[in-house]
């Protein structure tokens, strides 16, 4: 499960689900365990939250032989 990290020091500029230029204040930094060289950086909650749901989902399919569950 990702983890949150400090976010006092930020040296990338875009966030990486959506691309938006970060503001310090709203900054979320997030390590996997599947992501080694450099952590996740997002603008926000919501941001955050929709690469949870990919992340869990594509987490599901690895342990389930490769099918996707369905989302309805």
């Amino acid at each position: 499960m990702p983890f949150q990290l400090k976010s006092d020091t930020v040296a990338v500029l875009r966030c990486t689900n959506c691309g938006r230029i970060l503001r310090k204040d709203s900054t979320i930094i997030v390590k996997t365990c599947c992501v080694n060289s450099s952590p996740w950086v997002f603008c926000g909650k919501e941001c955050y939250r929709q690469f949870m749901m990919k992340w869990v989902r594509n987490q599901d399919a690895l342990r389930s032989g490769g099918k996707l569950r369905i989302t309805l």
